[in-house]
């Protein structure tokens, strides 16, 4: 396993698995931001591989501070990650693995809904494969928007 620093108040917090292993999956730790009366004011936005960056784990908080694991096996391929557009007003957001591909994991990324002073009173209902659709990761917030990642292996 490999994990990241911290990352500054939301920044995204990035762990990159080294040559000669695939990332197999990842997660976080945050240290949430809260009002002075102890009220969460923080959400997790991101906990996904990167499509961007191959053998990648990143997470993002809304406002406060994460560190990012990545799960990283000896001799795994590294995987195939498959973006979906963004889906808003709590829609949800499906990535498909292609074709001869299969679905290994996946994650998500968000805009939580806020409050005109910034407080977040969204929360995340789906981050999940999909039950009906093979080889899919779906993603959704209750009023927010919402991205999926699927993680796809050969």
């Amino acid at each position: 396993m490999i994990s990241s620093a911290w990352s500054g108040n939301h920044g995204v917090a990035s762990a990159t698995c080294p040559a000669g292993t695939g990332l197999v999956g990842g997660g976080f730790d945050s240290r949430n931001t809260r009002t002075p009366a102890g009220h969460n004011t923080d959400s997790v936005e991101e906990n996904a591989p990167s499509d961007k960056k191959p053998n990648t784990w990143l997470v993002q908080l809304t406002n406060g501070k994460a560190k990012s694991f990545a799960m990283c096996v000896p001799g795994a391929p590294v995987p195939t990650i498959v973006a979906s557009d963004w889906v808003t007003k709590g829609g949800t957001a499906y990535a498909t693995c292609p074709q001869g591909t299969a679905l290994i994991g996946g994650g998500s990324d968000s805009r939580p809904f806020k409050t005109y002073v910034g407080a977040v009173i969204d929360a995340q209902q789906i981050n999940a494969p999909d039950d009906k659709k093979a080889n899919t990761w779906m993603a959704q917030m209750m009023r927010g928007s919402s991205k999926a990642f699927a993680m796809c292996a050969k």
